[in-house]
């Protein structure tokens, strides 16, 4: 797995939401509502177009979010999603849960420090 695909720009993220902490902190913890979970490799596989719109959402939020690397692999495997068979399918589900894992570490820890800075 490429180490860049877990790495969040908090900055970049931050400047999306106008710089306003709050908001940024709220879009974060957002994020871990809707990927703390990972992502259920059992539907994704079943289900072509649920894969698809989970997807788009991972790409659209973690871009949201400054996770730029793992948006723009989000954004490939929405569209190659079709064309992939299962075992690449599922390599892709597993990558894209590690990288998950790692970030939603990194949104819990700066959640952490805001809170403590308040």
């Amino acid at each position: 797995m490429s180490s860049n695909l877990a790495e969040i720009d908090f900055s970049r993220g931050l400047r999306h939401c106008d710089g306003q902490q709050e908001l940024y902190r709220e879009v974060l913890i957002c994020y871990l509502d809707q990927f703390r979970p990972l992502l259920d490799a059992g539907v994704l596989l079943k289900d072509v177009e649920a894969a698809r719109l989970q997807f788009h959402t991972l790409k659209s939020l973690s871009a949201t979010i400054g996770a730029a690397s793992l948006s723009k692999l989000a954004a490939q495997l929405f569209t190659k999603w079709r064309e992939q068979d299962e075992n690449e399918r599922a390599k892709a589900i597993r990558q894209v849960n590690e990288s998950l894992a790692l970030i939603n570490g990194q949104i819990e820890s700066y959640c952490k420090e805001f809170n403590s800075a308040d």
